[in-house]
């Protein structure tokens, strides 16, 4: 893994294009991420929000419940109806624990509670209590401060800045109700005495001003549509009245003892100047107002968290779909852009490769073609239409030289073709002339000389026949009727210089077809040679034929030379496939191999060399059925022809019954002569067959 990163240049480019956009995507995916959960976070905490403004509304009522008590307490109208007012309180506090098990609360708020519960547990002692009105309206008051602590507790729970505004809005207006509903407690009280106590005087205006405090504070915090709501319900007839009766209220004298409205000698007190219906109704139209204020507060409260809290899963959601939409189009992009890349690079590859191994090598081997090339099929301006520019000029320039190049190879076969008929020409006519200084010689020892010069001058000839194989022409000498196998083998062997030490077995009844006849000669001629030429002299060379599967010719060349390595044999044997693949420096070093090579191609005719078992080389032949079909006639009775004296006197040389001339002394084996097949191969020469079998 380690060493794949470092050699991150040798990635695949779909690979290099995902590394370079993995960054930037992770970063986009990660804040995207981070942003859904947090929008997901202010849900949830909304969520949990919209819980507390229902615990609120719980809770509200139970504070009602027990203002209506104190205020049923200090009317005294009877236990009717506080026990009707019980029952509602009750109902409220059922309904307050619902909500609470409902939901997770703070710490503070779960101990304000807790202590709000065991004062709401201690009403029922309270309610049984009727004999000092005062100190039940003072224990109800502050049973109603600890609710109202509970839900201040509560409303601050609200951190968001559009709730808490409105949480605590909400708060002090119902504070505001509590002192109203407080201070209609404490008159209806004296009211019933007759006349208020100089501690409910001191409450009143304590809670009065207590009341220009919370309102205020609401009016601080309230928002102006708030504001013009408080301040619509707050005024008016009632209002008025009920801010008159409670001056009067306030300054009226004031006793001291429960029982001043009573006659103690002979001073009557002077009762309230207020009537209880009147102050009643005025103080109802005041809460009743407040209650219009605080409805719609709730209502304010809940409907901004259940906004807030849409607004925030619409937030995560949205993010949520432009995450996702983000990814798919930059899913898209790389991917078209990259699919660009590939096929413009595929495009660039392909070319390439189709001018590298296909146009370039067919106009190499026929040496015509156009100087206008097929453009790169990449059109664009940018880099890669860049590239494919580039291309196209090079290879606009390498067709101008392969162009150039085959001109010059067409020019220099030629030459060689030009050059080779030339000194064949010469040759035959040397050959013509020696054949009529042949008929006329009667002496044996300048006859055998004339028969030197005459095979001489035939192997000329086949060097000359094999530069016309090196420049890609054919030569002129052709058969036009079969020609039997065993003379085809005695021919190969009349045209090497060491023809007295190659052995030519018995061949098989076959016919090789004239037009293959003259090659295979040359073929096997410069297989034994090379044969000859490097095993030792006082070794033979044997040649023979022999049918296989298929009526396939086998013929064998085998000598008694020092052998040739595996690793060697193995590169012999390639260039014989391919040796007629093109012409270069090595083939005029190694010109029968390529002569053999270019040769057997041209039939289908398969060579192949093979190390012999102890000692020496064998070179296999394999001639196809058609090319060599079996003979059905005897040679002699062949088409009626008859063997000359020329075709005659070879095979006098060829045979143990033939007295050629006296073979060359043994000489001592040098490393020269030893150096093995491989290197007569490179001086191997090619050789042809009698004149006057061949049509010119």
């Amino acid at each position: 893994m380690f060493n794949a990163l470092v050699n991150w240049r040798n990635w695949r480019l779909p690979v290099k294009l995902a590394a370079v956009l993995i960054v930037p995507v992770t970063i986009a995916v990660g804040s995207g991420v981070l942003q859904i959960n947090s929008q997901i976070d202010r849900a949830e905490s909304y969520a949990a929000l919209q819980r507390l403004v229902k615990v609120r509304a719980a809770l509200i009522p139970v504070i009602e419940g027990v203002q209506a008590e104190r205020r049923i307490v200090a009317e005294g109208v009877g236990p009717q109806l506080l026990a009707e007012q019980t029952k509602r309180t009750d109902d409220a506090r059922a309904a307050l624990r619902e909500e609470i098990a409902k939901t997770s609360l703070g710490e503070v708020v779960t101990a304000r509670m807790n202590d709000v519960q065991g004062r709401i547990g201690d009403l029922a002692a309270l309610r049984e209590r009727t004999d000092d009105v005062p100190a039940v309206i003072k224990t109800y008051s502050e049973l109603t401060e600890s609710l109202l602590d509970v839900d201040e507790v509560i409303a601050s729970e609200f951190g968001d800045a559009a709730l808490l505004r409105t949480a605590m809005g909400l708060h002090h207006v119902v504070h505001v109700r509590d002192q109203v509903l407080y201070q209609q407690a404490v008159v209806l009280s004296g009211l019933t005495r007759g006349q208020l106590t100089t501690a409910e005087v001191r409450a009143l205006v304590e809670s009065n001003v207590k009341l220009g405090y919370i309102a205020g504070e609401f009016a601080a915090l309230a928002t102006p549509e708030q504001l013009r709501t408080y301040g619509k319900n707050f005024n008016g007839p009632d209002i008025e009245a009920q801010r008159t009766m409670l001056a009067a209220a306030v300054l009226h004298p004031t006793s001291d003892a429960p029982n001043a409205g009573t006659n103690t000698g002979n001073n009557k007190a002077r009762p309230l100047p207020i009537a209880a219906a009147d102050w009643t109704k005025a103080s109802g139209a005041v809460v009743t107002s407040m209650d219009g204020v605080v409805q719609g507060l709730q209502t304010d409260l809940r409907d901004t968290a259940n906004r807030l809290r849409d607004e925030s899963s619409d937030a995560a959601g949205t993010a949520s779909a432009i995450l996702f939409a983000s990814l798919i189009l930059a899913g898209t992009i790389g991917f078209v852009v990259g699919r660009y890349l590939l096929r413009s690079l595929n495009a660039l590859r392909r070319s390439a490769l189709d001018v590298a191994w296909e146009k370039l090598p067919e106009m190499v081997a026929t040496g015509r073609g156009s100087t206008e090339i097929e453009r790169v099929p990449v059109d664009t301006t940018e880099e890669f239409g860049q590239v494919a520019r580039a291309f196209d000029e090079v290879h606009q320039q390498a067709v101008k030289s392969v162009i150039e190049q085959a001109g010059m190879r067409a020019n220099m076969r030629n030459i060689f073709v030009n050059l080779s008929r030339r000194s064949q020409s010469l040759v035959e006519r040397q050959l013509k002339l020696m054949e009529e200084l042949e008929k006329y010689e009667e002496d044996p020892d300048q006859l055998a000389n004339l028969f030197k010069l005459d095979h001489l001058a035939t192997r000329m000839r086949r060097n000359n026949e094999n530069l016309m194989v090196l420049s890609g022409g054919d030569v002129a000498r052709r058969f036009h009727k079969p020609i039997p196998l065993t003379d085809v083998l005695r021919a190969a062997a009349a045209e090497i210089e060491q023809y007295q030490r190659v052995m030519v077995h018995t061949a098989p009844n076959a016919e090789v077809v004239g037009y293959v006849a003259s090659d295979l000669v040359r073929l096997l001629a410069e297989l034994l040679d090379n044969a000859t030429a490097f095993s030792p002299p006082h070794t033979q060379v044997s040649i023979s034929a022999s049918i296989e599967a298929g009526d396939i010719v086998q013929i064998d060349v085998v000598d008694q030379g020092i052998g040739i390595d595996p690793e060697a044999l193995t590169g012999v044997n390639e260039r014989l496939e391919a040796a007629g693949e093109g012409v270069d420096v090595q083939v005029f070093r190694e010109m029968g191999l390529f002569v053999v090579g270019r040769l057997a191609a041209r039939h289908q005719i398969v060579v192949r060399l093979d190390a012999k078992q102890g000692q020496g080389t064998r070179a296999i032949v394999l001639v196809p059925a058609e090319l060599a079909p079996r003979r059905e006639e005897s040679w002699e009775s062949f088409r009626g022809e008859t063997i000359d004296r020329q075709q005659a006197s070879w095979f006098q040389q060829t045979t143990p019954a033939a007295a050629p001339p006296p073979p060359p002394a043994p000489v001592r084996q040098t490393p020269e002569s030893a150096r093995g097949f491989l290197d007569a191969f490179q001086r191997g020469v090619q050789r042809g067959l009698p004149d006057h079998q061949e049509s010119r």
